[in-house]
């Protein structure tokens, strides 16, 4: 691991939380214009309908990753930090399964929006700054847990998880539902308002106006009622009501 590769992934690590949907929206309008990329509009659907599907099932990665093992070493005022090595969960699997949850999210919207800009641009440029977070964040914990982190990085994969004995390990964990809804609210509210405009983004491009305003219709509705759900939420979250175990009241 070089030492500018460290350092870039310092800078990036500051603003992890918002990179995707920043550079998602910066490289929409610049390029990432949808086309038809079969010449059976029935397979061009199926694409587009397999990419919401992966971008749900990284928001599920991260939502049981989060709800089952909560990770400390998400960082202390924007810089890379833990107070202990979280080895339990889904990290007993997979040393970096959020990431590999966020790369499934940038693929699938990728896949739904039917650009090749997407596939050149956005899925190497989040490749690269991931691996460059890790690099950084691999640094901190080698010297701060020693031959801890050492042994773990010896047992578990870096990226793609192992899933042996994965329901062993998940046997004796009570899922926190809350936690996972409470901690990852605006990533789960940006994935699914990705979702609905993107199929009014292609309309545009592939069948013109008209069909784009029908399909606003439908998105508008569906757009209202996640940033309703999402207000309210966030209400209640800050409240530290419903999101939170009585246990938990005060303590976020």
């Amino acid at each position: 691991m070089t030492s500018w590769n460290i350092a870039v992934g310092r800078f990036f690590f500051r603003y992890r939380n918002i990179l995707f949907p920043v550079l998602f929206s910066l490289v929409l309008p610049l390029g990432l214009r949808p086309q038809v990329l079969f010449s059976d509009p029935a397979v061009d659907r199926l694409l587009v309908l397999a990419g919401a599907v992966v971008a749900l099932l990284g928001e599920a990665v991260r939502l049981t990753t989060i709800g089952y093992e909560y990770i400390e070493r998400g960082g202390k005022n924007k810089q890379v930090w833990a107070s202990k090595l979280v080895q339990g969960g889904i990290y007993a699997h997979s040393r970096n399964p959020m990431y590999v949850g966020n790369m499934l999210i940038a693929l699938g919207m990728c896949m739904a929006a039917g650009a090749t800009a997407g596939y050149l641009v956005i899925l190497p440029l989040f490749a690269f700054i991931y691996q460059a977070i890790v690099a950084a964040e691999e640094q901190f914990l080698r010297n701060a847990f020693g031959q801890e982190f050492i042994a773990y990085c010896a047992r578990v994969p870096r990226y793609l998880p192992s899933l042996r004995r994965l329901s062993q390990t998940l046997r004796g964990l009570a899922f926190d539902w809350r936690r996972a809804v409470r901690r990852d609210l605006g990533t789960i509210t940006g994935v699914l308002t990705g979702l609905v405009l993107l199929p009014v983004w292609r309309a545009y491009f592939l069948e013109g106006i008209d069909a784009a305003k029908d399909k606003a219709v439908h998105a508008v509705i569906a757009e209202f009622v996640i940033l309703g759900a999402y207000a309210f939420l966030h209400h209640l979250k800050k409240r530290k009501r419903f999101l939170y175990l009585p246990s938990e009241f005060g303590v976020e």
